[in-house]
């Protein structure tokens, strides 16, 4: 019988990103809750977590930036939006083309999300160390291309 305690070194690589990616989720959206804050979607967060409050930015580079498809990111803002926690305005150029940015509510909500991220980051520091965090961070920021 295997001990509960030991970690599992023979599971896929993808298996153990997946439990990593999925207890981080479940604590995140824990404390949210427990902040008063409504679920958030991934694609909500994708958006939140690539605006800042200096700069309104164009739903096509918001997609660049999360890597997902305008359409994808368009549905996120558009909902976004209609919460409250971005806005939009003409861009220059193209007719067509809208600047979006944060309001203040939009700010709010992703200072606390950021903030529990940090947290969260901080207790697996407690747990693995605070160097093995910070490899894994500089190991998947090289794993994959933008």
């Amino acid at each position: 019988m295997a001990d509960e305690n030991q970690p599992n070194t023979d599971a896929p690589l993808l298996a153990l990103l997946q439990r990593g990616v999925r207890h981080l989720t479940d604590e995140f959206l824990v404390r949210l809750s427990d902040a008063g804050v409504a679920s958030i979607t991934p694609a909500h967060a994708a958006v939140l977590a690539h605006l800042d409050a200096e700069e309104a930015v164009s739903t096509a580079e918001l997609a660049r930036r999360a890597d997902v498809t305008r359409q994808t990111m368009h549905r996120a803002v558009t909902q976004l939006i209609g919460e409250g926690l971005l806005s939009s305005e003409p861009g220059p150029g193209f007719p067509r083309s809208t600047r979006i940015a944060l309001t203040p509510a939009g700010q709010q909500r992703r200072d606390l999300a950021l903030g529990i991220l940090r947290d969260l980051e901080v207790e697996l520091g407690d747990r693995l160390g605070s160097e093995a965090v910070a490899g894994l961070r500089a190991t998947m920021s090289r794993a994959w291309p933008h």
